[in-house]
């Protein structure tokens, strides 16, 4: 019974925790699901309206606990890095604008040279 208690008591914490911040959506994309180090990360790519340029959501899809905001930029780079490669089918690319919001979400926007 103990038990049963204590998974019902964290199950409560992992959803309260779980909506402390805002989960980022890029308007026109889907989503895809990637792992890194063990984290999973949901991904969406759109273009923006100037060619051959993107916008890129990173979204940590995986639950932590007091996460490492070093840590988890270095986490999203790697995977902004894959799909950007990815979506200029082996161009070159370059990143305009990028960063961390709220600690959680790596937004990008980026170039295909």
């Amino acid at each position: 019974m103990k038990t049963m208690g204590m998974s019902v008591l964290v199950g409560f914490l992992a959803l309260s925790v779980t909506g402390c911040y805002a989960k980022g959506s890029l308007e026109g994309s889907q989503a895809e699901i990637v792992k890194v180090e063990g984290r999973l990360f949901e991904v969406r790519v759109t273009p923006t309206e100037t060619p051959d340029e993107y916008r890129m959501l990173i979204v940590r899809a995986t639950l932590v606990i007091n996460p490492d905001p070093e840590l988890e930029m270095a986490r999203a780079q790697e995977v902004a890095e894959r799909y950007m490669k990815q979506t200029c089918k082996g161009k070159a690319h370059r990143e305009i604008l990028s960063g961390l919001e709220g600690g959680l979400n790596y937004r990008s926007i980026f170039q295909c040279v």
